[in-house]
């Protein structure tokens, strides 16, 4: 276990949290280069800073990457694989806390969201704004079709594709461990192509959990996946470069990770290729940095960071529930900024309560189920065995 990446992605975490914050106000979220704006917003979005306060697609693409980067791991260290075994981790690790909340942001929604709030952005007043109906709760429930993921809670149309792409994506590393440096490139660069040319044709008719758009994810997945295959070569061969050459690859990994607040400009990401692919190759490029960099690593390895990775995912999941929550109940009370505060605090206080009481028992009560599973099938080999 690389306690490095926990931080990272806690890191990233983070920077979901304060971009989503600061997307309440029309001229953060309704930010346009075209457009006069001021020159804080286009320091927020467009300067280096960009990384703190606005690189949430950024966040999602890393998140992705580090999946495909972890779930790759067994495949490379281990001779045997039970698909059985792993979808059930796997369901319990993601869709159980998912399903919490799910059911937290739909019981939020009900009790305090007034229909919006004029002075506030169109993000925050297009969601929390679409009726009941069983159709809608099966949708959610099941992770079925192309759902409004807005309805309750934003964030959740990343895990409809983690999941959909969690259950396949062991056919395709059965396929990365057995293939040569060469044809595994030449297969990654085949689905890029594919997935490219579907996404461009069916640009207009996309919706955040479109089928078309977990296969260019796949994408995503599979660049973790090489760079934990050839992970020891990368920091090999970056601890072996100078510190000029260091500074460069340091500097070439961050600029295309962030590369999206420079491209928008000239209006070449309305599409998912160029600001998610070049992401995806800064994500690598700062996994091997995380890992090869003896200053990286023991920052990352450091109490506060390690913690911030451990109640990551359920961060994720509760900080919009959180902030629409109270935006609703305090609005004309205090001051935004007051209240951006307290979401803030009590996002992180919820997030340890469901990370606790929520996502390590549903860490355990998966791993009580294959146990119990092995156990049934031993009895019956043994059973079998007497006959």
């Amino acid at each position: 276990r690389y306690v490095e990446l926990d931080s990272v992605r806690g890191l990233a975490a983070l920077f979901v949290v304060i971009n989503h914050y600061l997307m309440i106000f029309p001229s953060f979220s309704e930010y346009s280069y075209q457009i006069h704006s001021s020159f804080l917003m286009y320091v927020l979005k467009e300067s280096p800073l960009r990384l703190f306060f606005s690189s949430g697609n950024e966040s999602v693409v890393l998140f992705f990457v580090l999946s495909g980067f972890v779930l790759a791991l067994p495949f490379y260290e281990s001779s045997s694989f039970r698909y059985g075994e792993y979808v059930i981790r796997r369901v319990c690790r993601i869709y159980l806390p998912y399903l919490f909340s799910v059911c937290l942001a739909i019981g939020c929604k009900v009790l305090f969201a007034q229909g919006g709030i004029n002075e506030l952005s169109l993000w925050f007043n297009n969601s929390w704004n679409m009726r009941e109906s069983p159709r809608l709760l099966i949708e959610h429930f099941f992770l079925i079709g192309t759902y409004n993921t807005d309805a309750y809670n934003n964030v959740i149309w990343s895990l409809v594709h983690e999941m959909r792409i969690s259950l396949l994506f062991p056919l395709i590393l059965l396929v990365l461990v057995k293939l040569s440096g060469q044809k595994v490139m030449r297969l990654f660069f085949f689905i890029f192509v594919v997935s490219s040319l579907l996404l461009l044709v069916n640009q207009s008719s996309l919706t955040p959990t479109s089928y078309l758009l977990s296969f260019h994810y796949l994408l995503l997945f599979m660049a973790g996946a090489i760079t934990a295959k050839y992970r020891d070569t990368l920091i090999h061969v970056y601890r072996a470069r100078s510190w000029m050459q260091k500074i460069g690859i340091i500097t070439i990994g961050f600029a295309l990770y962030l590369s999206e607040g420079v491209l928008t400009n000239y209006d070449i990401t309305n599409n998912f290729l160029c600001r998610n692919v070049l992401a995806m190759a800064g994500s690598c490029i700062l996994i091997v940095l995380a890992l090869a960099s003896p200053a990286a690593s023991k920052m990352l390895k450091k109490k506060l960071f390690t913690l911030l990775g451990e109640i990551s995912y359920s961060l994720y999941l509760v900080h919009l529930i959180v902030l629409f929550s109270f935006i609703y109940l305090l609005h004309g009370r205090l001051p935004y900024e007051i209240i951006l505060c307290l979401c803030f605090f009590a996002s992180f206080c919820l997030a340890i309560g469901v990370n606790r009481f929520v996502e390590k028992p549903s860490c355990k009560f998966g791993k009580m189920l294959v146990k119990n599973k092995n156990i049934a099938l031993k009895n019956n080999r043994r059973t079998i065995s007497r006959y």
